[in-house]
Protein backbone atom coordinates (compact mmCIF):
# COMPACT_ATOMS: atom_id res chain seq x y z
CA UNK A 1 0.00 0.00 0.00
CA UNK A 2 1.26 3.52 -0.76
CA UNK A 3 1.92 5.52 2.50
CA UNK A 4 0.71 9.51 1.34
CA UNK A 5 2.53 10.77 3.89
CA UNK A 6 5.57 9.56 3.22
CA UNK A 7 5.13 11.58 -0.28
CA UNK A 8 7.40 14.14 -1.27
CA UNK A 9 5.74 17.52 -3.04
CA UNK A 10 6.84 16.81 -6.35
CA UNK A 11 5.43 13.43 -5.95
CA UNK A 12 2.10 14.62 -4.66
CA UNK A 13 2.49 17.49 -7.59
CA UNK A 14 2.80 14.16 -10.10
CA UNK A 15 0.14 12.28 -8.54
CA UNK A 16 -2.45 15.32 -8.90
CA UNK A 17 -1.51 16.06 -12.47
CA UNK A 18 -1.38 12.30 -13.42
CA UNK A 19 -4.54 10.86 -12.58
CA UNK A 20 -7.16 13.72 -13.93
CA UNK A 21 -4.76 13.34 -16.98
CA UNK A 22 -5.80 9.24 -17.42
CA UNK A 23 -9.37 10.57 -17.79
CA UNK A 24 -8.31 13.46 -20.07
CA UNK A 25 -6.29 10.84 -22.81
CA UNK A 26 -9.08 8.63 -24.06
CA UNK A 27 -11.47 12.04 -24.28
CA UNK A 28 -8.58 13.29 -26.33
CA UNK A 29 -8.65 10.01 -28.42
CA UNK A 30 -12.66 9.92 -29.07
CA UNK A 31 -12.39 13.34 -30.34
CA UNK A 32 -9.66 12.80 -32.68
CA UNK A 33 -10.67 9.55 -33.90
CA UNK A 34 -13.79 8.69 -36.40
CA UNK A 35 -16.93 7.97 -34.86
CA UNK A 36 -19.69 5.23 -35.39
CA UNK A 37 -21.81 6.80 -32.93
CA UNK A 38 -23.98 4.09 -31.00
CA UNK A 39 -22.06 1.08 -33.13
CA UNK A 40 -24.83 1.84 -35.74
CA UNK A 41 -27.84 1.73 -33.52
CA UNK A 42 -29.25 5.01 -32.98
CA UNK A 43 -30.81 3.69 -29.34
CA UNK A 44 -27.38 3.12 -28.05
CA UNK A 45 -26.77 6.66 -28.71
CA UNK A 46 -29.54 7.94 -26.28
CA UNK A 47 -28.46 5.56 -24.21
CA UNK A 48 -24.47 6.28 -24.05
CA UNK A 49 -26.01 10.09 -23.37
CA UNK A 50 -28.09 9.36 -20.66
CA UNK A 51 -25.73 7.23 -18.98
CA UNK A 52 -23.08 9.86 -19.29
CA UNK A 53 -25.54 12.57 -18.12
CA UNK A 54 -26.79 10.57 -14.95
CA UNK A 55 -23.18 10.22 -14.91
CA UNK A 56 -21.80 13.80 -14.99
CA UNK A 57 -24.52 15.11 -12.66
CA UNK A 58 -22.69 13.08 -9.94
CA UNK A 59 -19.64 13.48 -10.91
CA UNK A 60 -20.05 17.57 -10.73
CA UNK A 61 -22.74 17.19 -7.67
CA UNK A 62 -20.38 15.21 -5.33
CA UNK A 63 -17.24 17.46 -5.95
CA UNK A 64 -19.95 20.98 -4.82
CA UNK A 65 -21.24 18.44 -2.14
CA UNK A 66 -17.36 18.06 -0.89
CA UNK A 67 -16.26 21.97 -1.28
CA UNK A 68 -12.86 22.11 0.29
CA UNK A 69 -12.63 18.65 1.00
CA UNK A 70 -11.99 17.89 -2.85
CA UNK A 71 -8.52 16.37 -3.51
CA UNK A 72 -7.04 14.20 -5.45
CA UNK A 73 -5.20 12.40 -2.59
CA UNK A 74 -6.61 10.59 0.31
CA UNK A 75 -6.77 12.07 3.61
CA UNK A 76 -9.70 13.98 5.85
CA UNK A 77 -10.04 15.73 8.90
CA UNK A 78 -13.91 15.19 9.10
CA UNK A 79 -16.45 13.18 7.11
CA UNK A 80 -18.55 14.04 4.47
CA UNK A 81 -21.60 12.30 4.82
CA UNK A 82 -24.37 14.54 3.18
CA UNK A 83 -26.18 15.06 -0.73
CA UNK A 84 -24.74 11.62 -2.37
CA UNK A 85 -22.52 10.63 0.32
CA UNK A 86 -25.05 9.85 2.51
CA UNK A 87 -25.73 6.82 -0.15
CA UNK A 88 -22.38 6.46 -1.76
CA UNK A 89 -18.97 6.88 -0.37
CA UNK A 90 -17.07 7.32 -3.82
CA UNK A 91 -19.52 8.76 -6.15
CA UNK A 92 -17.22 10.93 -7.83
CA UNK A 93 -15.41 7.93 -8.88
CA UNK A 94 -18.90 6.25 -10.03
CA UNK A 95 -19.82 9.46 -11.80
CA UNK A 96 -16.37 9.22 -13.73
CA UNK A 97 -17.00 6.10 -14.77
CA UNK A 98 -20.60 6.54 -16.12
CA UNK A 99 -19.63 9.28 -17.61
CA UNK A 100 -16.84 8.34 -19.94
CA UNK A 101 -18.50 4.74 -20.22
CA UNK A 102 -21.54 6.98 -21.78
CA UNK A 103 -19.93 9.09 -23.87
CA UNK A 104 -17.84 6.38 -25.55
CA UNK A 105 -20.97 4.20 -25.72
CA UNK A 106 -22.70 7.32 -27.47
CA UNK A 107 -19.15 7.91 -29.31
CA UNK A 108 -19.00 4.04 -30.61
CA UNK A 109 -15.43 3.80 -29.49
CA UNK A 110 -14.50 0.32 -29.08
CA UNK A 111 -11.20 0.81 -28.26
CA UNK A 112 -12.59 3.98 -25.05
CA UNK A 113 -14.74 1.50 -23.85
CA UNK A 114 -12.11 -0.91 -23.52
CA UNK A 115 -9.96 1.74 -22.33
CA UNK A 116 -12.36 2.52 -19.48
CA UNK A 117 -13.04 -1.03 -18.09
CA UNK A 118 -9.03 -1.56 -18.16
CA UNK A 119 -7.67 1.56 -16.86
CA UNK A 120 -10.52 3.98 -15.55
CA UNK A 121 -12.53 1.11 -13.38
CA UNK A 122 -9.13 -0.75 -12.05
CA UNK A 123 -7.62 2.99 -11.08
CA UNK A 124 -10.96 4.56 -9.43
CA UNK A 125 -11.23 0.87 -7.67
CA UNK A 126 -7.56 1.01 -6.51
CA UNK A 127 -7.98 4.92 -5.55
CA UNK A 128 -11.11 3.85 -3.59
CA UNK A 129 -9.35 0.92 -1.47
CA UNK A 130 -6.69 3.28 -0.67
CA UNK A 131 -9.03 6.66 0.19
CA UNK A 132 -10.67 3.78 2.87
CA UNK A 133 -7.69 2.77 4.46
CA UNK A 134 -6.78 6.22 4.79
CA UNK A 135 -9.84 7.57 6.12
CA UNK A 136 -10.35 4.42 8.86
CA UNK A 137 -6.97 5.27 10.18
CA UNK A 138 -7.94 9.05 10.37
CA UNK A 139 -11.41 9.14 11.39
CA UNK A 140 -11.64 5.13 12.37
CA UNK A 141 -15.27 4.21 13.80
CA UNK A 142 -16.68 6.73 12.84
CA UNK A 143 -15.77 5.60 9.17
CA UNK A 144 -16.69 2.19 10.23
CA UNK A 145 -20.63 3.11 10.82
CA UNK A 146 -20.46 5.21 7.62
CA UNK A 147 -18.75 2.62 5.69
CA UNK A 148 -21.46 -0.39 6.60
CA UNK A 149 -23.99 2.19 5.64
CA UNK A 150 -23.10 2.99 2.25
CA UNK A 151 -22.50 1.07 -1.15
CA UNK A 152 -18.76 1.72 -3.09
Amino acid sequence: MIDIKSLSSNQRFAINVLVPSLYLFPLVFAYLSPKNFGFGYDGLVYVGLAVGSVGMTLWITSILTLGHSLAVLPGADRLVTRGVYRYIRHPIYTGIILTLGGLFLACGSTICLVYVFVVVVPLNVFRARIEEVVLQEQLGEAYQQYRAGTFF
